[in-house]
């Protein structure tokens, strides 16, 4: 039996993750680190309308700043793998994804990482949503453009 083949994206990813959260290892709640228990919040993937559920997490994502990776359940298919996505065109991203992939983009637990902002929002497809930040990795655009 062959082993199952990851995207060619997910060691780069890995370690961006591992940089912003030191200590985790992977896009999976479980195996994230620096995230307190407290600072969950429940947040309702079931009674709620798609788009309502997609603007709510949006919110929470509005403060991201430049590349962004972006992780839902169709990133762990080998043809897909994590997502780069500039923080000025996640709501595009989000919004036209069920048209690009034709899966729904919050079907299950939901990782964006900003490794300009340091920040990491978490969508978990049991009910709960955290925002943390950890370590800005990398220096903001409009850091880099005013050099």
């Amino acid at each position: 039996m062959a082993a199952a083949q990851r995207h060619v994206n997910w060691e780069f990813a890995e370690r961006v993750l591992a940089a912003v959260l030191p200590g985790s290892t992977a896009y999976n709640p479980d195996k994230m680190t620096g995230i307190p228990l407290e600072d969950w919040r429940p947040f309702d993937l079931e009674a709620r309308d798609g788009d309502v559920i997609e603007d709510d997490f949006l919110s929470y994502c509005e403060d991201l700043e430049g590349p962004l990776i972006v992780v839902n359940s169709t990133s762990f298919d080998p043809d897909q793998g994590p997502y780069f996505v500039e923080a000025s065109r996640l709501v595009e991203f989000v919004k036209a994804f069920d048209t690009r992939v034709r899966h729904y983009f919050m079907w299950a637990d939901v990782i964006v990482v900003s490794p300009a902002t340091g920040f990491v929002v978490i969508a978990q497809n049991d009910g709960y949503l955290v925002k943390v930040r950890g370590n800005a990795i990398m220096a903001k655009p409009e850091d880099v453009a005013g050099r």
